[in-house]
């Protein structure tokens, strides 16, 4: 167990329990789980909130990730700089697209404009 820990999950789920358990119960007496729904009306409110035309709900940050490096042209050969201390998933997503990460502190020298 962490000393400290990084987000309390249980604390926020006794905080929001009567809702979580209410969707969750909803979901699966439907048998709707995958890309119904929920994911549409989610998507439509995320892009309200966000001031944009559209909205993509995605599985996991990697998927997020990947598909936001996507969507600006990165590629195969491309050099993405990243952080060094970063999580696993961005320098995965980097990788997957045929990119190269950079996170060599000390090492970098300056980028063209």
């Amino acid at each position: 167990m962490y000393k400290v820990p990084f987000i309390d999950y249980p604390k926020h789920y006794r905080a929001l329990k009567k809702e979580i358990d209410r969707s969750i119960v909803n979901v699966l007496s439907r048998g709707e789980l995958i890309l119904r729904k929920e994911v549409t009306a989610f998507e439509k409110r995320m892009a309200r909130f966000l001031g944009v035309k559209y909205a993509v709900g995605v599985n996991s940050c990697t998927d997020a990730l990947m598909l936001s490096l996507r969507a600006s042209g990165i590629g195969a050969g491309d050099e993405v700089i990243t952080v060094a201390n970063t999580f696993i998933a961005t320098v995965s997503a980097i990788r997957e697209l045929g990119a190269k990460g950079f996170n060599k502190p000390g090492k970098f020298e300056h980028a063209k404009r």
